[in-house]
């Protein structure tokens, strides 16, 4: 399977974790903007990596702290598609996560610039 329709797939089955189709389809563009961007990571990069302007950079800021999702279910969602594939690699029978190394969220401040 092609790289761009194995990662649709693996998108579609984390629909469950979204309440409101909205919240999805803006996930959905994070992921491929992330995916997409070669710049410095920024939510700007992602956006314009996906073709969308600085217009809709409030609209994805407020996706971050939407009500429709949470990283706890997202979390488990993917966790769930994670153990059901045999391919995965596993250290002592548990699946591996990788991760980016940061153990704080960053809160930007409320008066702090875009």
């Amino acid at each position: 399977m092609p790289p761009k329709e194995r990662i649709e797939q693996i998108i579609k089955s984390l629909r469950p974790a979204f309440s409101r189709e909205a919240a999805f389809e803006w996930f959905v563009i994070m992921v491929w903007g992330i995916l997409l961007c070669n710049r410095t990571p920024a939510i700007t990069s992602y956006l314009n990596a996906v073709g969308l302007s600085e217009y809709y950079y409030d609209h994805a800021l407020h996706w971050f702290h939407a009500t429709s999702w949470s990283a706890k279910t997202l979390s488990n969602r993917w966790h769930q598609w994670l153990i059901s594939h045999e391919n995965v690699k596993r250290l002592k029978g548990k699946p591996i996560y990788v991760g980016d190394g940061i153990k704080v969220a960053f809160i930007r401040p409320k008066n702090a610039p875009g």
